[in-house]
């Protein structure tokens, strides 16, 4: 049984974000209709402080809340369809699940599309990362992702293994897009049962991130690469969701790569319902699942 808070905010994401989503065609509109309904929506924590950064050449957020204990790093890869998404509509987010894994919590503003199609975004990613390496208090680091950050997380982790680079001591990702083919059947399932996230929407979106370039390699479709010696990673999507299949395939692709898999799995909930942390205890319970799941794995690796 949901919460009222969640069944409300379930009602907004239907009714208001949806039909948003779906009807504008243009990246820059639907960056401010995102922009302004975080700004409204989104619950800051008291104490909250943002601090630019940069990563390399990377521009970058350090989100924290006053007084919170804070060993290693927390890097955070935004969702957004790879179009969309700023400091503005995840700093909140940010902030409370660095708090839960008691790690600085950085977020990288990467290039996006169409104006920067791949790989731009995972470019950026990576130069962020590996400033973070050369960082001597940087480490341990965790890596987290939603949506179309989650395949940003996941895909990163396969460059760090092609280039012999130091892994992240855990990887988070909440409901990820992992096959940029487009072909998994929840995609047509929960066409209409998805609260958020329409199908037209996420195939435009993709189209604008790829700009005529395969789906057929692991940098843009994850689910394609050889995980074998992944750091543990946890998943969590909602069955209702369109991209639910992207989420159950990759936590069995992983588990066959030997790699240790946490898959929380959900019923009734929007496409990454943790930005609504602050205003849902669905929301706030998972925010503090992920946090204790990378402080257990970073304090592992310090």
């Amino acid at each position: 049984m949901l919460s009222r808070r969640q069944r409300i905010l379930n009602r907004y994401a239907r009714y208001v974000q949806k039909p948003v989503l779906s009807a504008i065609k243009s990246p820059t509109l639907v960056r401010k209709a995102f922009s302004l309904s975080a700004v409204l929506f989104s619950k800051r924590p008291a104490g909250l402080q943002v601090d630019r950064l940069t990563l390399g050449t990377i521009p970058a957020y350090r989100c924290h809340i006053a007084d919170a204990p804070e060993h290693g790093t927390l890097l955070y890869i935004h969702g957004g369809g790879f179009v969309i998404g700023d400091i503005l509509s995840y700093r909140h987010l940010v902030a409370r699940m660095a708090q839960a894994a008691g790690m600085r919590g950085v977020f990288v503003d990467y290039r996006l599309a169409p104006e920067h199609p791949f790989p731009a975004a995972l470019d950026d990613v990576e130069t962020a990362y590996r400033a973070l390496l050369d960082t001597p208090d940087g480490g341990p680091i965790c890596v987290v992702g939603d949506s179309a950050g989650g395949n940003l997380a996941l895909a990163l982790i396969l460059r760090l293994k092609r280039r012999g680079l130091p892994l992240p001591a855990a990887c988070a990702c909440m409901s990820p897009v992992t096959d940029l083919r487009l072909q998994n059947p929840s995609l047509a399932r929960n066409r209409k049962r998805d609260p958020l996230i329409s199908p037209e929407w996420g195939a435009r979106s993709v189209a604008q991130y790829l700009a005529g370039q395969s789906p057929e390699q692991e940098d843009a479709s994850p689910i394609l690469g050889d995980f074998t010696g992944a750091p543990p990673t946890y998943l969590c999507c909602d069955v209702t969701e369109v991209l639910y299949d992207d989420g159950r395939l990759m936590a069995e692709h992983l588990r066959k790569a030997g790699v240790a898999v946490t898959f929380s799995e959900h019923q009734g909930l929007p496409h990454v319902w943790q930005l609504n942390v602050g205003r849902s205890p669905e929301a706030d319970a998972s925010v503090a699942e992920i946090g204790t799941f990378l402080s257990r794995h970073a304090t592992s690796a310090r």
